[in-house]
């Protein structure tokens, strides 16, 4: 008896590598994204970012596994193959490069964190992969004139990358576009560029604090406190969204035009509360937390709440 339990528990391990194997296959890289406008084409471009969306599907899920070799190896494969580098013809493949840039750093970001020795020694073969990722996303005029939500994602991605590449002028480009968003921030907490957005003007703001917050805590490291600059701006924002999230009806003070959200605007897109509800205690937060958990957002590494939440009180 003793004989069939190791035999079969040798044969569970022995599937159970197989089939983590077969998991962690590396798909083909991509070597160019360059979907229509997601408003222009909206099924032209849901089918033109398939493959990317299903190469950090399986990259976040397995960072949340904590898979860490499977991890380095999806991002290793992409890295040597100089994948996404490819040329851009139209706008939203910067766009969805510099998204895609911003996750991958933020994976390693947690890979770090989690103190994997692996990751260090095998990152030599990513971290210029990323750097020029960040490099093609700071000089992209198809973004730098936009001055909107999308210039602070280009900064976030610009510090995430940075940090795990270390490299300061990229870490310094990338402060230097969350500035922008943060000083024009109004007294209401309104970004005049995104009430342009008419109906979608709340979902932006929304979209909008993502990559500011994210930005302000990863270079508290640096001793650089962007929460407290333009008068504490990004908490007026943070304050906006609040209310709107307890009250929809609340935007009105800033906006008169009846907004509507995307299903996710609410949902995966407040991810930003999960460092902010850490650092600030705002008791408003626990009851909007507590049953939107965890949020996942492919942009930001996968399961934000497991790596950057904190207890919610009972």
């Amino acid at each position: 008896m003793k004989i069939l339990y190791t035999l079969l528990l040798t044969l569970t391990v022995v599937l159970g590598t197989s089939h983590a194997a077969l998991a962690c296959t590396v798909p083909p890289p991509l070597q160019s994204i360059d979907p229509p406008g997601f408003y222009d084409d909206p099924a032209g471009y849901e089918q033109a970012v398939k493959p990317m969306r299903a190469f950090i599907d399986q990259l976040n899920k397995a960072a949340d596994a904590r898979q860490w070799t499977c991890v380095l190896d999806l991002l290793e494969g992409w890295a040597r193959a100089d994948a996404l580098m490819g040329p851009i013809s139209g706008y939203q493949g910067y766009y969805e490069r510099s998204w895609a840039g911003t996750d991958f750093a933020f994976v390693l970001l947690r890979l770090l964190k989690d103190g994997q020795g692996e990751g260090a020694n095998r990152l030599a073969a990513i971290t210029p992969w990323l750097t020029r990722i960040a490099i093609a996303t700071r000089d992209a005029d198809a973004i730098n004139h936009l001055h909107n939500n999308l210039v602070y994602w280009a900064g976030l991605n610009l510090v995430a990358i940075g940090t795990v590449a270390q490299q300061q002028d990229l870490i310094d480009a990338g402060i230097a576009r969350a500035r922008e968003g943060i000083h024009d921030i109004g007294p209401h907490g309104e970004l005049q560029r995104e009430l342009k957005r008419g109906e979608r003007a709340l979902h932006y703001h929304v979209f909008s604090l993502l990559p500011l917050v994210f930005t302000a805590e990863l270079v508290q490291r640096q001793g650089i406190d962007l929460y407290a600059e333009n008068q504490n701006a990004i908490g007026r924002l943070a304050n906006l969204v609040i209310n709107a999230v307890q009250n929809p009806a609340s935007f009105a003070t800033v906006s008169p035009v009846a907004q509507t959200l995307f299903p996710w605007t609410f949902q995966d897109e407040l991810a930003w509360v999960e460092p902010y509800y850490t650092r600030t205690g705002d008791s408003r937060l626990p009851p909007l937390m507590a049953p939107r958990r965890p949020f996942s957002e492919w942009r930001l590494g996968g399961n934000v709440t497991a790596a950057w939440g904190g207890t919610l009180p009972h």
